[in-house]
């Protein structure tokens, strides 16, 4: 091989090699948006509102269905055997069936035992929304509004920022579970972190005893 094609065929490898490289660099990020994906860890499961933390809600409720058959949307059903201590328990799996937030709360007024105790909606701190924008479909260019305009708590938990993407506002979001469920993108995930500068909140699972997803 004569000394210009050794030239040419070193030139295509070092671009190849500087091409893949720059690939490397920027996996992970959309074209559209730039950002990165973080890890989300969704919640096994979430309490329905109300309900008091940890052990206190286990030693609490009776594992009755009164909460479950108060329910007008069937989203609170019982825990199976896989998740020990916390089995037949009541729970919301939010990306199955979220809670609405309904007004009057029948859950909790249905709770006898206290397990669930009264709390006004918008301080049920159940978990936690997180939007991953790299999959967001308004992020990328696409409108959507689901989880702006159907979200219960409307015009407070989640808004359009200066770009016109969705934010979530960690100080007012309860967890619910609502845009989780009607994403059409799958971007956002409801996680039981509590709310940032919140202190620990009723209506959180039990860290201890809930599988991960």
């Amino acid at each position: 091989m004569d000394r210009t094609r050794r030239q040419f065929f070193s030139g295509l490898a070092s671009s190849l090699q500087q091409a893949v490289a720059r690939a490397a660099s920027s996996a992970g990020k959309t074209a559209s948006t730039g950002v990165a994906p973080r890890p989300v860890t969704r919640a096994a499961y979430l309490r329905p509102p109300g309900a008091l933390d940890g052990p206190a809600f286990l030693n609490a409720c009776t594992r009755c269905t009164d909460c479950l058959e108060a329910c007008p949307y069937d989203s609170i059903r019982r825990l199976g055997g896989e998740f020990g201590a916390a089995s037949q328990t009541p729970a919301i799996i939010p990306s199955e069936s979220p809670c609405y937030l309904c007004e009057d709360t029948p859950c909790i007024a249905a709770c006898e035992t206290g397990a669930l105790q009264p709390i006004d909606r918008a301080d049920a701190r159940m978990g936690l929304a997180v939007i991953e924008l790299n999959k967001c479909y308004q992020a990328m260019g696409q409108p959507c509004d689901y989880c702006v305009t159907r979200c219960p708590l409307r015009g407070e938990a989640i808004r359009f920022d200066d770009r016109g993407w969705p934010q979530v506002d960690e100080s007012r979001c309860v967890g619910c579970g609502v845009c989780d469920y009607l994403c059409p993108a799958n971007a956002i995930t409801t996680t039981d972190a509590p709310r940032r500068g919140a202190t620990p909140s009723m209506g959180r699972a039990e860290s201890d005893s809930a599988p991960r997803c």
